[in-house]
């Protein structure tokens, strides 16, 4: 009884019930005599009604002389059958004798017709004068022939209404249960795909069908599965990504401290500072994953002050111009002569333009040239990094900022980098409620441009 469907049927077969029920109800009760004898006395013992009206006439003429003219304007308004009178009016005088008799009525064939009568005293001065009669003379007579025929037909119109309401019903409750059915069903399609990605079957999406609301959540749940699937597809990659990084460092050092235990090679500094190196590659690389993850994860507290980024950036590619120029490359930086002052942390900047520098040495051949600009705008400092190295094909972009990805898979951790690189300056510059984006054509020699936007929530400028 609690699944949508039935409920739902049962509300529509109840809704559809109703409303012949109330009609067969209504009918019923109009065609009951007693009905309109009821609610015409009703109408004329109210205040101000005839009766009201003839013992004031009684009491200001002394008696029902003329009364007529009074009657009959009353008379006009009595409800009346399809050929002739069904209801009539009746005054008579404190003796019983009959003063007033509605016009067309058969006074001789009365109580053969009469099917209902209602008598109202009239009284004035505490004494009776006259009784008012309304008498339904003739309810059915003018197209049945006698009583039994109105009886038969009230119990025929009753058959149909009753007849009617059960044929509503049932087509009211198959009709609900036929819509209420095509309602939940896409709710039913939707718990199946969910439960199917509740059993890890991250493929899983569910039929975008039904209504506009129905097809809300279909298209919001796609999105979340969408999510949820880049997600796993991430963290699986992760977790082989690290376990790639980690086995070469490892690998080194247990055949290196394998060969120095079996006398392979002898016990000298030199090879000491080989192991050493690989434990700082590893240290490197279990730090850079602490951080990423914390930045991520917006568990990493960031200690804001007011920082000239102007002069942290020229002061950034001054640690950079002995490495570019062992590598022949041109190293230039453009930035206003004026103060930059934003809100941040000044190490977590430096570690992204330290990033984003490398990334562009790295990736530039001698002779090549890495510009580095910063530009002030109205809302946000913007600060770009371009090389004209190898650059970036199209299908790479999108996952420059991935952990572990390098375009060039041929690269090793030496040649190549951690692979962390890009993924810990977008975290950082997320993390200062930034932007970072990368633009390239992917032809060599045009190379790739970096583009990060940070927040001028300081907008005072001081002179330099």
């Amino acid at each position: 009884m609690n699944r949508l469907w039935v409920r739902l049927s049962l509300a529509f077969a109840l809704v559809v019930l109703l409303g012949p029920l109330l009609l067969a109800s209504i009918g019923l009760l109009v065609t009951n005599s007693g009905t309109l004898m009821f609610f015409i006395r009703m109408e004329l013992t109210s205040p101000g009604s005839l009766t009201e009206q003839l013992s004031n006439y009684y009491a200001a003429n002394q008696g029902w002389e003329g009364v007529e003219t009074l009657l009959q304007s009353y008379d006009l308004s009595l409800p009346r059958g399809p050929e002739g009178r069904s209801f009539s009016l009746s005054l008579l005088n404190e003796g019983g004798v009959l003063v007033y008799k509605s016009a067309g009525s058969d006074s001789a064939q009365a109580d053969d017709m009469e099917v209902n009568r209602v008598a109202i005293p009239l009284v004035v001065g505490e004494r009776l004068r006259g009784t008012l009669v309304i008498s339904q003379e003739r309810a059915l007579s003018s197209f049945l022939p006698n009583a039994d025929s109105q009886a038969f037909l009230l119990r025929q119109i009753s058959t149909a209404l009753v007849g009617l309401a059960v044929i509503s019903a049932v087509l009211g409750l198959s009709g609900g249960v036929i819509l209420s059915r095509s309602l939940a069903a896409p709710l039913a399609r939707l718990e199946h795909t969910a439960r199917r990605f509740g059993r890890r079957d991250f493929k899983a999406r569910a039929e975008v069908k039904g209504s506009t609301e129905l097809r809300a959540v279909a298209s919001a749940f796609n999105e979340m599965a969408a999510d949820l699937e880049r997600t796993e597809t991430l963290r699986r990659n992760l977790l082989a990504d690290v376990a790639h990084e980690l086995r070469t460092p490892l690998s080194v050092l247990q055949g290196n401290l394998q060969a120095l235990l079996d006398g392979v090679f002898p016990l000298e500094k030199d090879e000491i500072a080989r192991l050493m190196s690989q434990t700082d590659m590893l240290t490197r690389l279990v730090n850079d994953l602490r951080e990423l993850a914390q930045a991520e994860a917006h568990q990493l507290r960031l200690t804001k002050s007011e920082i000239d980024l102007a002069l942290l950036v020229r002061n950034t590619v001054d640690t950079f111009r002995h490495a570019a120029a062992e590598r022949g490359v041109r190293l230039s930086v453009e930035t206003p002569d004026s103060a930059l002052l934003i809100q941040a942390e000044a190490g977590r900047i430096q570690q992204v333009m330290s990033n984003l520098i490398d990334n562009a040495l790295k990736h530039t051949p001698g002779e090549g040239q890495v510009t580095i600009a910063l530009l002030d705008e109205s809302d946000s400092a913007v600060l770009t990094v371009s090389d004209t190295g190898e650059g970036i094909l199209p299908e790479h972009l999108p996952h420059v900022f991935d952990r572990f990805y390098r375009a060039d898979r041929s690269r090793s951790r030496d040649t190549g980098g951690s692979g962390l690189g890009l993924a810990i300056a977008k975290a950082f510059v997320e993390l200062h409620d930034g932007t970072i984006s990368v633009e390239s054509a992917g032809v060599v020699g045009q190379g790739s441009k970096f583009i990060v936007k940070l927040p001028q929530k300081i907008v005072n400028r001081k002179q330099s």
